[in-house]
């Protein structure tokens, strides 16, 4: 569709003084709408006619009249359309603002209470944690005292030795069960590069029974049980412990 042609061919003119078919108005009124310039030109040939009829006083070709009232009506109609299609535009425009705006604000509130709900679950998972490990330590503890505290269980108290003339432990040895705890009364903490290692005395030779740091954790502690012994000791030795003892600071028959 050329525009300049179009205006060229005259049908604008004839839609003016009203001689087209219903279906070529039509057709105009649709160009006149789609192209700006044919609607100026259209506009501009209707001005001159009204001009034309006021200076020569004539009145216009029958049908004209009819024909430019209904341009006019027609256009009032199409502006109004338009008018009303770019409010429903500005309505449907800000209410999909107002509810993208929403949409995000659920989003974000979602994103924060899906955060809540997996810190809370991870803070029940680490006291659950916590309240298994209490209750293993309960259930390790109501062992000792269970083992303490029976007629056959026996306590060898250690002394120290003049390496640490202050140190003292005991032994609960339990032969029937076949259990020994070990007690921490006091024992001077040993350097860096060296452990604390239990002998159990079988037959007059030593048995080893483990190396053991000192902790918090260490002042009540099970042990190896080691039948028939008839002494226990604790040693200073390096790292890993030796075969045989060296440093003895305590001992208890």
């Amino acid at each position: 569709m050329d525009p300049k042609s179009y205006i060229q061919s005259g049908i604008l003119e004839q839609y003016v003084l009203g001689k087209l078919t219903e279906a070529e108005a039509a057709e105009v009124e649709r160009f006149a709408n789609e192209y700006p310039e044919i609607k100026a030109e259209l506009e501009a040939i209707e001005d001159a006619l009204k001009e034309y009829a006021v200076l020569h006083g004539k009145t216009p070709p029958p049908g004209v009249l009819a024909s430019v009232l209904k341009k006019i009506e027609t256009q009032q109609l199409i502006s109004k359309k338009a008018t009303l299609s770019r409010r429903a535009l500005s309505i449907v425009a800000l209410l999909l603002f107002g509810l993208g705006a929403i949409i995000y604000y659920l989003y974000q509130q979602n994103v924060f209470q899906q955060q809540e709900l997996e810190a809370t679950a991870l803070r029940l998972d680490q006291q659950a944690i916590s309240c298994d490990s209490i209750a293993q330590e309960n259930a390790n503890l109501r062992e000792r005292i269970d083992v303490l505290t029976r007629p056959d269980t026996r306590s060898i108290i250690m002394e120290g030795t003049d390496l640490s003339p202050n140190a003292i432990a005991s032994v609960f040895y339990n032969s029937t069960s076949r259990e020994a705890i070990l007690n921490i009364v006091n024992l001077p903490t040993p350097p860096t590069d060296k452990q604390y290692q239990l002998w159990a005395i079988v037959d007059g030779a030593p048995v080893s029974a483990g190396v053991f740091d000192m902790t918090n954790d260490t002042s009540i502690q099970d042990i190896a049980f080691i039948a028939n012994a008839q002494t226990f000791a604790i040693s200073l030795e390096k790292r890993g412990g030796n075969p045989t003892p060296t440093e003895v600071h305590l001992m208890g028959t």
